[in-house]
């Protein structure tokens, strides 16, 4: 098949680049988030706050280059008007990524939303002529994580190699109180130091790596606001104590 993204999954930025400290490589899909690829919503469930903050686009590569911010339009368009073409692509680039784990002496793990919330459990896919319901089946071997702000996710059999997080925002924080109490890890932005505790739960930081099957159940994953943006929040998307 001939590739339409030379560059697919991210490995550069600094939390993959930190997962090899931990044994991983770590692979991150970026795709246009919210509403910002076209005439569709890639991330239902985003508040007001997560869209103006998003780091999707004002953050990291995307809020200094517009050739990235065009790339990842072009991508979620990709997934919208050809899903099988752009699982297909998905897979060839996840098959690269194994070898070159392999290669590094490291395991991969893979985050299909870096700037998306897509239910890509419910998304099917081909590897070597045979249907798959989706791209972890498919990889088996490999670990896939994600943070989503839609909680019926977790109503769902997840696959087992396949880890969700959920991230608080400004509209949700009950839904963040219900599923910590189920064991559900919730991922907070917080504007100053990370606290020991929050909602009744222990913290712990989240800013070390974005591997984050490796978490204790039940806790709060701590993350510090990232681009100029975040940092400046009043809506209640970060919190402030």
């Amino acid at each position: 098949m001939k590739l339409q993204f030379k560059r697919f999954l991210s490995m550069d930025n600094p939390k993959a680049i930190k997962a090899a400290h931990f044994g991983y490589l770590n692979a991150i899909n970026y795709m246009a988030p919210h509403t910002s690829g076209g005439k569709f919503n890639l991330c239902g469930n985003a508040s007001l706050g997560c869209i103006q903050l998003c780091l999707g686009e004002h953050s990291g590569q995307a809020a200094m280059s517009e050739v990235v911010r065009d790339s990842r339009k072009r991508k979620a368009a990709y997934f919208m008007r050809e899903r099988l073409a752009f699982m297909a692509e998905f897979v060839t680039h996840v098959e690269k990524a194994v070898k070159q784990a392999e290669q590094a002496g490291l395991k991969l793990c893979v985050r299909p939303n870096g700037s998306t919330d897509i239910a890509f459990e419910s998304v099917a896919c081909i590897r070597n002529g045979q249907a798959y319901r989706n791209i972890m089946e498919a990889f088996p071997t490999v670990q896939f994580v994600d943070y989503t702000k839609n909680p019926t996710r977790f109503k769902r059999k997840l696959p087992d190699n396949y880890h969700l997080t959920f991230s608080r925002s400004e509209t949700n924080e009950a839904a963040c109180a219900d599923l910590l109490e189920s064991g559900i890890n919730v991922a907070v932005v917080f504007a100053n130091d990370i606290p020991t505790s929050y909602l009744n739960r222990k913290v712990i930081s989240g800013d070390d790596h974005d591997l984050r099957h490796l978490d204790p159940e039940g806790v709060v994953i701590g993350l510090t606001p990232k681009g100029s943006r975040a940092k400046r929040d009043t809506s209640g998307f970060v919190v402030r104590q």
